[in-house]
């Protein structure tokens, strides 16, 4: 980045808000009271620009709604929504964009007011650095299942979890934790190299293999299989894991509002968001599922992989390794900021990077023990890290070859080492088990 645009994400480091028109503060007025359907949908349609595309895919989720949730999204959701938009422009909070590391936390009040102008279209794009769009527009007009998703956390929010916070950390490489913390007696690397990497002699830990989603472990981290920009394609047509992960659990769209697009050495933690929905299917076979909310203490870590689609075999290289150990190292290696409880939490995670971007999966789990290793601070911890199988009959033999590699190669330097020989003539587990 040169210096003129790092002076314009400078100036741009808090959050821009929209300036609304006196016709769109009339419109979302008039919604502040309850509105029959025939009146309400040319309010949103006009508060969305008028699109050419009608907003069918609102209009087909609310007539999938019972008749209690349907009366209950005009009299009261609608109202409330159009209510609380108008408050968060009138009195704009002050917050800072996560364009580096930091933190920042935002009530669920605050949440829901943002996605509530995002549902109205009315948000502006903040940086060409940030994703966009950054409105629910495209999905009210093409998306009927996200649709009914995004209905469902609207209706069903609930005003006593409103002061309750939901927390973004952005976190990048930093030597006195990353390296002071986790390789104690390699004080002399200020980078995490080949050098370093080839001679960590931490022990290889096991990794546990379930049948269950990603998210349907509780009280962990759940790894988000996420796009450089935070959220990939959950704003329009993108219905893969990043996304659904997001679409299930609303409130974790702050975070494609708040955070500028990842490096390579950084990733985001998400705290504390609530799953909304349920859902069956994936891709353009996902549907949306009624379910009760629940906090199930989810926690979301934004992890994002190299995409390989173009060049499968590039990811063979050591740079390439290297970069993907990084990656998913400071990933699993948390915050200082967390309480000891919290970064002994169970790291939930499965085949990433292993789908659209084509990453191959055998080499992406032996990256993931490698950086899961590494992440244990001493031998004591009692950390885990959880794979799941997305009911995958191959992964599911996984289990004792990976046995078979830990006992063999024993520690992470040795397993770095013997990975970089790789050759494309055999399957990653095929090289790794079989080599003399």
């Amino acid at each position: 980045m040169d210096q003129r645009d790092q002076n314009n994400l400078n100036n741009q480091s808090f959050y821009k808000y929209p300036k609304l028109s006196k016709q769109q503060t009339d419109y979302l007025s008039l919604l502040c009271s309850p509105k029959d359907s025939y009146s309400a949908y040319p309010i949103i349609e006009f508060l969305n620009n008028n699109p050419k595309k009608h907003l069918e895919a609102l209009q087909s989720a609310i007539s999938s709604l019972n008749k209690n949730d349907q009366y209950e999204l005009f009299q009261n959701t609608l109202p409330k929504m159009a209510q609380y938009s108008l408050e968060l422009v009138e009195n704009s909070p002050k917050k800072q964009l996560l364009i580096s590391k930091g933190t920042i936390q935002f009530t669920r009040k605050e949440i829901y007011q943002f996605l509530s102008l995002a549902f109205f279209g009315l948000l502006i794009a903040q940086h060409d650095q940030f994703p966009d769009p950054c409105n629910l527009t495209y999905i009210l007009q093409d998306s009927i299942e996200k649709a009914k998703c995004y209905l469902h956390y609207f209706i069903n929010a609930r005003e006593e979890q409103e002061n309750e916070l939901v927390t973004l950390e952005r976190i990048s490489f930093n030597k006195n934790y990353h390296i002071d913390h986790f390789f104690p007696n390699q004080k002399t690397n200020s980078i995490l190299d080949l050098e370093l990497w080839s001679n960590c002699n931490k022990s290889l830990k096991n990794i546990e293999f379930c049948d269950q989603y990603i998210e349907e472990q509780e009280n962990s981290f759940l790894v988000d299989f996420a796009n450089k920009y935070v959220g990939g394609g959950v704003l329009d047509y993108g219905c893969v894991q990043e996304e659904i992960l997001f679409t299930i659990m609303p409130e974790n769209i702050i975070a494609v509002l708040f955070c500028k697009v990842l490096e390579d050495d950084e990733v985001v933690l998400i705290k504390n968001s609530i799953r909304y929905s349920d859902y069956k299917g994936y891709g353009y076979s996902f549907q949306f599922v009624k379910r009760e909310p629940k906090n199930l203490n989810q926690n979301i870590l934004v992890l994002d992989a190299q995409d390989y689609s173009y060049d499968s075999l590039k990811q063979y290289q050591p740079n390439e390794i290297l970069r993907e150990i990084n990656k998913s190292f400071i990933g699993f290696s948390l915050s200082q900021q967390l309480s000891n409880e919290e970064f002994l939490l169970p790291i939930s995670t499965g085949k990433w990077g292993c789908g659209v971007f084509e990453g191959d999966c055998e080499l992406k789990i032996i990256i993931q023990l490698i950086a899961f290793s590494a992440s244990i601070a001493n031998e004591d911890q009692q950390r885990k890290m959880i794979f799941s199988t997305f009911k995958d009959k191959k992964t599911n033999q996984y289990q004792k070859v990976l046995d078979d590699i830990i006992k063999k190669y024993k520690s992470v330097g040795n397993l770095f080492q013997q990975l970089l020989k790789m050759s494309k003539k055999y399957r990653v587990f095929e090289f790794l088990v079989n080599k003399q």
